[in-house]
């Protein structure tokens, strides 16, 4: 009987430990080039979509001016945030709903113009206020709320009254900011819990200027309370 030499059965090659964490330390330092290339390009889109939402939050309280004798839009509170509803007169929302294109009813709403994506990276916050209304500027020697003031006193009936866009002449409307990004560095008397804890555009806050342009402001663009 004739006996044939068994073949040896080749062996697959395989990765040892090494070659393996040299692979996992390569596609780490890949991803981490990415990252910082995708880093900026992102932030840079951010604040560009907030800022042509505030553009389009600029159109929306012109027209509202236009339709109602130059007067601002208000009584409205400081702090603003992206929710709205029919009850709620002293949001911008609530204002606004018809300029902006939106229902308002009874049911709470959230204004998709109204919330920066660099802010919803940063939620859930406790408090969703995110934009702050300039409620001090100097007409003539005089202080004023040109929003009118929500939170005066307890009636409701009889609220501070919106002021006409164009009292405000004391400095050229292009240097006086309407709305901007709010944080809890946005306020130096207080610091309100459950909003943002620091600037979501990093060394820049967005505005919108009484004259409807808009632009990243440094963050000593002072005053704000």
């Amino acid at each position: 009987m004739t006996h044939h030499a068994r073949q040896p059965v080749p062996r697959k090659a395989a990765f040892t430990l090494i070659e393996l964490l040299a692979v996992i330390s390569i596609i780490a330092i890949l991803a981490a080039l990415l990252f910082a290339a995708t880093g900026p390009a992102r932030k840079a889109g951010d604040r560009a979509k907030c800022l042509a939402n505030f553009r389009q939050i600029g159109a929306a309280i012109g027209t509202f001016i236009a339709d109602h004798e130059g007067q601002l839009p208000g009584p409205l509170r400081a702090n603003q945030s992206c929710w709205y509803n029919k009850t709620d007169s002293a949001t911008l929302g609530h204002q606004l709903a018809s300029y902006l294109g939106v229902t308002l009813d009874y049911e709470k709403r959230r204004m998709d113009v109204m919330v920066c994506p660099a802010w919803q990276r940063g939620a859930p916050y406790k408090d969703d206020e995110s934009f702050l209304l300039n409620t001090e500027v100097t007409v003539n020697g005089s202080v004023i709320n040109p929003w009118g003031d929500a939170d005066v006193g307890e009636n409701p009936s009889s609220p501070a009254v919106p002021k006409v866009l164009v009292s405000l002449s004391d400095v050229p409307l292009s240097r006086i900011w309407a709305i901007q990004d709010f944080d809890m560095q946005s306020i130096a008397k207080m610091k309100p819990p459950g909003i943002a804890a620091k600037p979501v555009h990093g060394d820049k806050r967005n505005a919108l200027f009484f004259d409807f342009h808009v632009e990243s402001v440094a963050l000593d663009y002072r005053p704000l309370y």
